[in-house]
């Protein structure tokens, strides 16, 4: 199977498949900025993460008082991020479905909802999730998906390759309808997938309009907190317009994921994000135990200035995100602020997501590759690190 996986390039980062899964909630809480941060190890306290920088938290700060009705949780099983939202706010509040219009990735979506293989960066593994396995057909217009017995949405329904193909086939039916609002990643799946059927209740096949040999790796794995999110047919089987539906009630368990963690409030100050006792990947014994973190506490995204001083304080474990010069007087004002190269740039792992200049190659002049050749010599790619990034990354 692995010949017919296009992988992305090799990262030295060691992180162990045991570590990866047992701490796979977290990792999948969309803990990461630019420059991407490792989960914490085993029984470890959460070790905050500026993108590039990171705090312990251990020095006895008290958690932020939760909303009401909400639980009291220790700081020290409590990660607080700071992600999304403007202005101190969030802009997203109450939408629970990944693809409403205006949902955002990036405050714990991946918490919620499992891929069915995820991609650690660190040590460029390929994990089968809610999959077990898959496999292309010999000129790549058929990928057979196996799904794991046992995975089980929060609500108890069973999750099976039903959910898969009905994913699928609505992004398809979206990105078809020119009546329907476009929903992520529809467009491009709707061009490339004929259909989607099941074969059993443990078997999907995804049909093509042509060979897309990296489509289980660039669309069905999560890579942080990218892909495409699987959800539940049970729930929006009914649902013609998927964009219009919010999708979230803590008291009625909406969403409804896969994932460890559940919504428990949600105000435009605060989310919480926690635990919940009855996750299957426990259940069935595909990993040994749950996470250590008991709650994700988002918090929307300050200023540059009130973000540093927060990290600085153990206020925060991640945050999207600070400039180089800042992370640099961070590391130099808190001895137990980490990233991947200690106190030296870039202060953080070379990312795998390049700062890239993108152009629009189906009409207008960026349709010719030599004009995009042209603009590509013009770029002056290390006055660009030097002064834009501050030193605080690599040429590719």
């Amino acid at each position: 199977m692995d010949d017919k996986l296009n992988r992305s390039p090799k990262i030295n980062m060691d992180v162990t498949r045991r570590d990866f899964l047992r701490l796979s909630g977290l990792a999948a809480a969309g803990v990461m900025a630019v420059a991407c941060g490792t989960p914490p190890a085993p029984n470890s306290e959460p070790a905050a993460d500026s993108g590039q920088a990171a705090s312990d938290t251990s020095g006895g700060d008290a958690a932020p008082e939760a909303v009401g009705g909400v639980a009291d949780i220790p700081r020290e099983r409590t990660l607080i991020i700071m992600f999304g939202g403007s202005q101190g706010q969030f802009t997203d509040v109450g939408l629970g479905n990944p693809y409403a219009a205006g949902a955002t990735h990036q405050i714990g979506s991946a918490a919620l909802w499992e891929p069915l293989y995820f991609y650690s960066a660190f040590s460029d593994e390929h994990i089968p999730w809610l999959a077990e396995s898959f496999e292309y057909n010999d000129d790549f217009t058929e990928l057979t998906i196996k799904t794991r017995p046992g995975a089980e949405w929060s609500d108890g329904t069973p999750f099976t390759a039903n959910d898969v193909a009905f994913t699928i086939n609505t992004l398809v039916r979206v990105g078809a309808d020119d009546n329907l609002t476009k929903i992520r990643n529809s467009v491009e799946v709707s061009r490339w997938v004929k259909e989607a059927t099941v074969v059993d209740d443990n078997t999907a096949v995804i049909t093509f309009n042509d060979p897309r040999p990296r489509f289980m790796f660039s669309h069905l794995s999560s890579k942080f907190d990218t892909g495409i999110y699987i959800i539940p047919e049970h729930i929006y089987k009914d649902i013609e317009d998927v964009s219009a539906y919010e999708g979230f009630d803590a008291e009625s368990g909406l969403p409804v994921g896969t994932g460890p963690y559940k919504i428990t409030a949600w105000t435009a100050q605060q989310k919480y994000i926690d635990l919940r006792d009855d996750w299957w990947a426990v259940k069935t014994g595909f990993v040994e135990a749950m996470p250590a973190v008991e709650r994700i506490l988002a918090l929307p995204t300050a200023d540059e200035t009130t973000m540093a001083q927060m990290v600085i304080n153990n206020e925060l474990d991640s945050l999207l995100d600070l400039r180089a010069s800042t992370i640099k007087q961070v590391v130099a004002q808190n001895d137990k602020i980490i990233t991947h190269t200690g106190k030296e740039l870039p202060l953080g792992y070379i990312d795998w997501w390049p700062t890239s200049f993108w152009f629009n190659c189906d009409e207008g002049a960026f349709a010719d590759k030599n004009v995009r050749w042209a603009v590509s010599y013009t770029i002056d790619r290390q006055q660009m690190l030097e002064v834009a990034l501050e030193g605080s990354g690599i040429l590719t």
